[in-house]
């Protein structure tokens, strides 16, 4: 089932609910949508910049039983009956998948962390980031397993506006390779 704007997501908390108040970028569905996956291969997932929680609910939908997090709204609330909401780099848990978005200035720090904790990892990124120097070593030692670019710029703010970057999806698998490597086109809506 398609994501469809309203703020009720199920099994997230208000309080850990995202407003787009200008510092966040959901992903667009189709981004995700029309990825060429069987997501009936992944029993447990992983989504540690949830926002608004799209992504998780997509693969919720998809039968995975899903955890998540945001850096953004990781804080202690009584209030809201949450004793603790985990940073993401503190977990040590392990799933079959971890899908996300995250913030792009750190988004090397989420990949590290990730892989070793995932069968398969699935990062929404720049392109561009292939080419940045200082993650030389990291792509010559962890090279993705695949890349899923979008043919057109995400939209990111639901306003009909489009990125200035183009993106991708990385993928690595660590285990069961389920996702066929290579570079896939998505031309999206």
């Amino acid at each position: 089932m398609p994501y469809d704007g309203s703020n009720q997501i199920k099994n997230i908390p208000q309080a850990f609910r995202a407003d787009n108040a200008g510092d966040s970028y959901y992903t667009p569905a189709w981004a995700y949508e029309e990825l060429p996956i069987d997501w009936s291969k992944y029993n447990t997932g992983f989504e540690p910049c949830m926002g608004d929680g799209r992504i998780f609910s997509f693969l919720e939908d998809k039968g995975i039983e899903m955890d998540g997090r945001d850096p953004i709204y990781q804080q202690d609330n009584d209030e809201h009956g949450i004793d603790h909401v985990e940073d993401f780099f503190a977990w040590d848990g392990y799933v079959d998948l971890i899908m996300t978005n995250p913030p792009w200035s750190n988004s090397m720090d989420f990949i590290k962390h990730a892989l070793p904790r995932c069968g398969t990892l699935l990062i929404l990124d720049k392109l561009t980031k292939l080419a940045r120097v200082k993650c030389h070593d990291f792509w010559i030692n962890n090279e993705p397993d695949a890349l899923f670019i979008h043919s057109r710029r995400l939209d990111f703010t639901g306003r009909g506006g489009a990125s200035r970057y183009e993106t991708c999806w990385y993928v690595w698998q660590n285990k069961e390779k389920h996702i066929k490597p290579g570079i896939h086109h998505i031309i999206g809506k």
